[in-house]
């Protein structure tokens, strides 16, 4: 599978590549079929700030027709709201029926990296991220849910550092993370990188403190790895490659703020309720905005975020789930200090109801998106039920 990963990305970049842009800092496609069998193919890059480029073509290869090239769509506006890089979103949809059920593979790779990055290939290294996804040939299938932006970049030198990808499976599947190096161009995983069984990063002191400065912002060390998504009978349904860099900080240096990750359980009928609260470790002021909010098939509607009491450093989300689709739900919450940003996640596990009575979680322990673990508690109301 590894060999069969680098040629097609190699084969991609031949193909596609020379369209796109140099100065890439990452990157990651997350593809999902819905049950017409159109593919969409959600692109997230980073770029220099100085040098913004975008993925814009993909290359499909199908099970039965060869190669098909896709362009892509930039969504909104470059997000300019980190001050290390620029994040470009960008969409695509097509249809598969013409070419029937199987394993599709997409790939997208260009020259060049950031500039100075000691683990790449001659330190300005060409690019790309290939991920696939597995269709029946008449069903929905979202294998794996993932915003990459969920890994916080920010490294303190000399401090362990620990995160957690925050992937999930609107499909149900059981992921699990390959942290070899996947990607065209990283010549070797960043010192001490790895990554456990429940997506759990991890970096030990040790190694955090040779994260030393590059000679771009916030480029200091390349990472990579993969997510792969089998079900409940051990078949891939899909996996996603992404690479990204970390920024090598000292203590005394302005710190990134955090933003709290939720996980609630609930079931079809409940309105969900959920506070979100940003802290910054240098008593900066944070600014939450709504980032996205996606379940099985994409994007999804009729949710709202709005601050509590006027103030931009807690925001309730709220989404009512009557007539949803059982399945994995992640809305995505950004928090910005004017410099630098983190990103959380509430997801949302919904079931089918069939008891009157629904326990409200546990406390969990949460290793969010910044350098801290935050404990949450989900809460949730009913509306369906009186009296409950």
């Amino acid at each position: 599978m590894r060999s069969l990963v680098y040629s097609l990305a190699a084969a991609a970049m031949l193909v596609a590549g020379a369209a796109e842009a140099s100065h890439n800092r990452g990157s990651a496609l997350i593809p999902t079929i819905d049950s017409s069998g159109n593919l969409t193919i959600e692109a997230t890059s980073f770029w220099r700030t100085t040098f913004v480029g975008a993925v814009f073509n993909v290359t499909i290869s199908t099970p039965s027709s060869g190669n098909v090239n896709l362009g892509l769509s930039q969504v909104g506006a470059n997000d300019t709201s980190d001050s290390r890089f620029t994040r470009v979103n960008e969409s695509a949809t097509t249809s598969l029926s013409q070419y029937g059920a199987g394993l599709y593979t997409i790939s997208w790779g260009s020259c060049c990296r950031v500039a100075g990055v000691p683990n790449l290939d001659g330190n300005s290294a060409n690019m790309g991220t290939t991920s696939t996804i597995f269709w029946d040939g008449s069903s929905a299938t979202s294998p794996i849910t993932f915003d990459i932006q969920n890994i916080q970049p920010n490294v303190v030198r000399g401090t362990a550092y620990t995160d957690n990808l925050g992937a999930t499976s609107a499909n149900g599947d059981t992921l699990s993370y390959d942290d070899g190096v996947l990607t065209v161009g990283v010549d070797s995983q960043a010192p001490g990188f790895t990554i456990d069984s429940a997506g759990q990063i991890d970096i030990p002191a040790a190694s955090t403190a040779g994260y030393a400065d590059g000679t771009e912002p916030g480029a200091d060390v390349a990472f990579s790895g993969e997510i792969v998504a089998k079900n409940g009978s051990g078949q891939k349904t899909g996996t996603v490659q992404f690479d990204w860099l970390f920024d090598g900080v000292g203590s005394g240096t302005n710190s990134v703020p955090t933003v709290s990750d939720v996980v609630v359980n609930a079931v079809v009928g409940d309105m969900i309720s959920e506070m979100v609260t940003g802290t910054d470790p240098n008593g900066d002021n944070v600014a939450l905005s709504f980032v996205s909010f996606n379940g099985p098939g994409g994007a999804i509607g009729g949710s709202s975020f709005s601050s509590v009491s006027g103030d931009p450093a807690t925001g309730t989300f709220m989404w009512d789930s009557t007539g949803f689709t059982p399945g994995t739900y992640v809305a995505t919450i950004s928090g910005t200090d004017g410099s630098l940003t983190d990103t959380g996640t509430i997801t949302i596990n919904l079931k089918q109801g069939g008891t009157t009575v629904v326990p409200l979680p546990a406390s969990i322990l949460l290793l969010g998106t910044g350098l801290l673990g935050i404990t949450v508690v989900g809460r949730r109301r009913r509306t369906k039920q009186s009296g409950k």
